[in-house]
Formats: C-alpha cells, structure tokens, sequence
C-alpha cells in the first residue's frame, strides 16, 4: 500500500465536556418526576415503550458527537435554534433551556412518540445538570465528581410532590421556566458552599444528603416541565399525521439500524423515519416546500415528493454524513454535518461528524472535485467525547483516493477538508469506508 502521509501527534487540551464530568443520577432524577404526574397514565399509553426509555433518554447530550446503533444523539441536538453545543455547566447551559423546551413542544405537536421522547430527553437533560452542585457553582476537577456522585441515587424521590404548571402556551412556559432555572441554580450553589469543605476533607466517599437534596430539587423541576409539555400539547388530543412518507436506501447501507433524517427546507420542521423507513409529520403543511432526505451509506433526496428511493453512496459503503454537502438546514454558514476546525489552531478548514471506525481495519479515505490548493486528512480519535485525550491527524494533499491504517486506539474518525474556502466550494464529494 502506497501514501503519502505526515503524521502529527497532537495532545489536544480541548474544553472539558459532559462526557468527562457528568452529573452520576440522571435516570434517577428522570424516573422520580415521571412518578408525580398528573398526566403519568396518559403519558404511559401514548409513549409506550418509549416512556421507561426517557431514562436513557435524559443522558442525550452526554452521548453527543457519537453513533448508536439505533441513531445519530445530534439529530436530536443540533438544529437551527441550537447549531453547536454548548458546555453544560453555568453559564453556556442557560443558553439551552428556551430552545429545547420550544424544541420539544414541536416535536410532541408534529413528530412520532419516539422522536418526541428523544427531544424530550434533551431537555431533561439540560435541566438536570443545572441542579448538579458543581454545574450551578462552576466548579471542575477532582471536586466537580465528588459533587455530583457522592449521593445515593436510589434515595431520590419526590413523591408527593404536585408539579407546577409554568404556562399555558410556549411563550409563557418560556418565560417562568427561566425563573425556575434561576432558582435551580441558587438552590444548589446554596447547599454547594455548605457541603464544600466537608466533602474536600474526606479520603474517600461518603454520601451526601446536600447532594441529594439537590438531586431531588432537579427532579421537581424536570416534573414541572414534562407538567407543562403535556399541557401545552395535551397527549390525549394528539392528532392524525398530516404528512406521511416512506424513504427507502440501498439494503447494505452501513448502520442498518439506522433511520433516515428527513428536514423540511426553509423552515424548523425535521424528523427521523423509522427503521423501515416510514415518517410522518403532524400539524404541519407542507404546502410547496422541498424536503431533504438523507441516510448515512446513501445519496441525499432533494425534492417535493414524501416518498423517496435514495440511491447508494458514491462510493458505496460511504461512512461520512452529506458527504455531497447538498444539506445546509441547521445553518447557512455550514453544511450540515460539518463545522470549521476549532482544534488545533494551525489547521484551517472543515471537519466532519465523528464516524465509528474499527481500528484493525484498513480505511479507504477520498475527495472527488477538489478545488486547486484543497487538501483531505482524517483525524482518527480515541473516543468521540470532548474530552477525548491525545488526537492523532494524518492528511495529505490532492484528489483522489488512498488507503489509511487507523491508529491501534481509535474507535472514531473525522474527514477533514483543508481549505480557506467555504466547504460547498472546496469540492463535490469525499469519502471514508473500509478497504475491501
């Protein structure tokens, strides 16, 4: 096997994120408020299985930038009115709670039960951190884990606890959730300052009952606000779909557990089909909108028409997500799927979604249609968290194709176009599969 290839080590020192520091009890907190609603045998009947996975659910955003087998987390984290992630910790997680709750209410108004327990998640999620002592006191380290760990996450409970109703409509809900967020983040920087010295004084761990007070707080406000998701889109009164389609993709696409993502252009509807490929949306119109289907492994569908065959990748078998870059939804800066280099510095250019790889496998990497000066690289990684430790970068210039070994501990990879050009000039299409 022929390349040409520099290989640079590079430690990076990227932001910690909530996959290294993560509040321990979120499917406990989650658990304690589904049990104090009002709606709870409602929410039973129409979430079905889905409702026992709003456990799983809740830790959405610390799955963020991963594949699972099932889905993308960043579909269900990244949208037009939240085009990045932000940290979980005060004060980046203030900017999450309007766009998710309006982002949730959406779905619950016009996506499946499944979709809609996912976004549902995600707000959950935000909410739940907040209350961690050492989200709301901005405190990272060796103490950030003793905070939010040392507790006995079976002792969680709220029971008895009548959820507050914080509006009506969206509007309203918005503006006391706000409020209620703030008085979140005092209650738990409060019980913080006096658990602080005690809990740095100790060898070794000790449960909390400050801890978990605030475990139990988080859990009241996450009642409050699935209280007021069903009040405000009242589950008994959902409606018939008004839009329904089906997307079909070539039989061995990778990921065959995969759905497809559909987006209606030029407006905040999205939404996933399931797994044989059927969707629908409610309260919604599509009137002459063009919808944007793509699957990871197949061509991307641009067109008015609800149901849709997508052809097979070019090559077949491709990994990297609109790899075309035909989809710019979330934002016009980018096409979706892709974002600038933030790190390291010297690189300039666009990086890719993570992409699950296999380390003893031989990798195909490729760039069709490349403008003059445009080059190709991968970034294998050892874990597609934030905090991923050290970040091996190979690239090489040019078109075409070649082949590429994956450092022994990657798990991940990203493909990155260097260019000062935006990413839709740069070139028509690039590639990432395994060698056959």
């Amino acid at each position: 096997m022929k390349r040409k290839a520099i290989l640079f080590n590079l430690c990076t020192a990227l932001c910690a994120g909530p996959s290294a520091l993560a509040w321990g009890p979120h499917p406990q907190i989650t658990a304690a408020a589904q049990e104090v609603l009002p709606e709870r045998a409602q929410a039973e009947a129409y979430f079905g299985k889905e409702w026992r996975r709003f456990q799983e659910y809740c830790l959405m955003p610390d799955w963020r930038g991963s594949t699972r087998n099932d889905f993308y987390p960043d579909d269900f984290l990244i949208f037009p009115a939240m085009p990045r992630h932000v940290g979980h910790m005060m004060p980046d997680v203030t900017q999450t709670y309007r766009p998710y709750f309006l982002r949730a209410a959406q779905a619950l108004r016009t996506e499946t039960p499944q979709n809609a327990a996912r976004w549902i998640g995600s707000l959950l999620h935000f909410v739940e951190d907040t209350g961690a002592p050492p989200h709301a006191a901005a405190i990272g380290g060796e103490m950030h884990k003793r905070l939010e760990n040392w507790l006995d996450a079976k002792a969680i409970t709220i029971a008895g606890y009548k959820p507050r109703l914080l509006g009506r409509d969206e509007p309203s809900a918005v503006a006391a959730l706000l409020q209620r967020m703030d008085g979140l983040v005092e209650y738990a920087k409060q019980r913080t300052a006096r658990c602080h010295d005690d809990v740095k004084a100790l060898a070794s761990r000790e449960d909390q009952p400050l801890i978990l007070e605030c475990a139990n707080e988080s859990a009241r406000v996450c009642a409050d606000v699935m209280h007021t998701l069903f009040t405000i889109v009242p589950l008994k009164t959902m409606k018939a779909p008004s839009v329904v389609g089906r997307v079909t993709w070539p039989k061995d696409a990778p990921l065959p557990g995969h759905p497809a993502k559909v987006v209606v252009l030029g407006t905040l509807y999205s939404t996933l089909t399931d797994t044989s490929g059927a969707w629908e949306l409610r309260n919604v119109s599509l009137g002459r909108r063009k919808l944007a289907v793509s699957r990871v492994g197949a061509g991307t569908g641009i067109g008015a028409a609800t149901s849709v065959t997508l052809p097979p990748s070019d090559p077949p078998g491709n990994l990297v997500r609109n790899a075309d870059f035909r989809v710019s939804w979330v934002t016009n800066s980018a096409p979706d799927c892709w974002r600038a280099i933030s790190s390291p510095k010297e690189l300039k250019g666009w990086e890719s979604d993570n992409i699950r790889v296999n380390s003893n496998l031989v990798y195909r990497i490729g760039i069709a249609d490349a403008r003059p000066g445009v080059k190709i690289a991968v970034r294998w990684r050892t874990s597609a968290a934030q905090m991923s430790g050290s970040t091996n970068v190979v690239w090489s210039a040019g078109a075409g194709e070649r082949e590429l070994q994956p450092m022994k501990t990657a798990t991940c990879a990203q493909v990155l176009v260097l260019t000062d050009r935006p990413l839709t000039n740069a070139a028509g299409r690039v590639w990432l599969l395994p060698a056959r």
